[in-house]
């Protein structure tokens, strides 16, 4: 083989003839102004611009639109170049376009012959603070992929985090290992880690993988007869270790009360929604982060000292919403045989009623029932995004003190409700709701 980039092979055979005379290449040295001589000094280089012409003739054995069809379908693909089955500068390349020139037909509209160009760019990948790892079931593959794009989303409230990963499979070994939702991916950026993370789906994409990872795993999402049960009198942590047991999960709890509830039944629904749902009803939240789920309460946690403060600058593209005029002043609640109500102590006439299929033992489970909905309900009604640099030592659920220099009647506390970063890019976005 004289060379090859992924799915392009440029070779002399018996079958079939193609070949390259060489390549060009084009390499800029980066300058900038050194502030204290005003010179111009090298800062490194920039990205290896290379292209590569070679001649397609059908007499030769290659099959002309075969060949064309795979350049249009690999534009876009990042692999290593080999030339004599060395790899051309230790580097990965983008293939960025492929040109088709000086045609040849026959009589009958066949190409007899063409010329081809195609154009590559490096790709560099930056390793960030500490470097990006990815484990998959415990085994460090980051030599054996290249992560093209990489956003980890976390979420504080009911929602599962998320991870998801674009990739070179450089030696083709994806396939081979066959992954399933048992197994799973971790990434690490320094200090930042998504945690243990369920594979949910891979799926192949013009040379590259794009795999989706969950920190719940599949079958907590669910509907399992099994799973179907009712407790008496039972510890509401109780029900919520069994819950996070049955998935493989544990439990940790953050100031969440422990009441004794007279009567619960999970019927036909999964297991993240039945959490979900008896989170509410109790007043609490969930975090599920590396085999654990967290509970904790809203009310505690906001009372707990930030973790930082944060410079708002106007680049951010700062976004702030207000609805407060949107908030409800009474929640009322039924299941058909039993009530309830609850009042936020606020001059709105605003409603919210809900229909509960659950169990409500009393008038005063009710009430409770009502409280802590309502809470939820009213808890986002200030909410504010805006796009940083990388913060790695920042997570969803996370006491934040925001400053806003050309806004700052916002300056205050927030709860970090969830927080996106993208480790390729190196890029934070953050999502919060203003505390009172």
């Amino acid at each position: 083989m004289i060379a090859k980039f992924f799915k392009l092979e440029w070779d002399i055979s018996p079958e079939q003839s193609k070949m390259f005379d060489g390549f060009d290449t084009e390499l800029s040295v980066k300058t900038k102004t050194d502030g204290n001589t005003n010179k111009q000094v090298g800062g490194g280089s920039e990205l290896r611009n290379l292209s590569l012409p070679y001649k397609l003739v059908a007499s030769a054995g290659v099959d002309i639109l075969k060949e064309l069809d795979t350049i249009k379908m690999m534009q876009g693909v990042i692999a290593p170049l080999y030339i004599d089955r060395k790899r051309l500068y230790s580097t990965l390349f983008l293939l960025t376009d492929g040109q088709c020139s000086n045609i040849q037909l026959m009589p009958d509209g066949r190409i007899v012959s063409c010329d081809i160009n195609l154009s590559f760019v490096e790709v560099r990948v930056s390793t960030g603070t500490g470097g990006l790892k990815v484990l998959y079931n415990d085994v460090d593959i980051t030599k054996d992929i290249t992560v093209v794009e990489c956003e980890h989303e976390m979420n504080a409230e009911d929602q599962p985090d998320e991870v998801n990963i674009k990739f070179s499979d450089n030696n083709h070994l994806w396939d081979g290992w066959d992954p399933n939702n048992n197994d799973t991916i971790q990434v690490i950026d320094g200090i930042a880690k998504t945690g243990k993370m369920f594979i949910q789906s891979v799926v192949p994409e013009n040379g590259y993988m794009n795999l989706t990872g969950s920190s719940v795993p599949e079958k907590m999402r669910k509907v399992i007869k099994e799973n179907n049960k009712s407790w008496t009198n039972v510890k509401f942590l109780q029900v919520l270790t069994e819950i996070a047991g049955r998935n493989n999960l544990s439990l940790e709890n953050h100031d969440v009360e422990n009441r004794i509830i007279p009567f619960i039944e999970q019927e036909n629904i999964s297991d993240l929604q039945f959490l979900t749902q008896r989170c509410e009803l109790e007043g609490c939240s969930f975090v599920i982060y590396d085999g654990k789920v967290v509970v904790y309460s809203p009310e505690a946690i906001e009372k707990t000292t930030p973790v930082k403060t944060v410079i708002v600058k106007d680049d951010t593209g700062y976004h702030y919403d207000d609805n407060s005029i949107n908030a409800y002043g009474t929640c009322e609640v039924d299941n058909g045989s039993q009530s309830g109500m609850a009042s936020a102590g606020i001059n709105n006439e605003n409603v919210l009623r809900r229909i509960l299929e659950g169990y409500i033992d009393s008038q005063a489970e009710g009430n409770l029932y009502a409280k802590n909905i309502l809470a939820k309900a009213n808890r986002s009604l200030k909410t504010g995004d805006f796009q940083t640099d990388i913060m790695r030592d920042l997570s969803a659920a996370s006491i934040v003190t925001l400053k806003t220099p050309t806004a700052a009647s916002n300056d205050g506390n927030v709860f970090y409700t969830k927080i996106r970063h993208d480790y390729v890019k190196k890029k934070t976005n953050h999502y919060f709701r203003f505390l009172a």
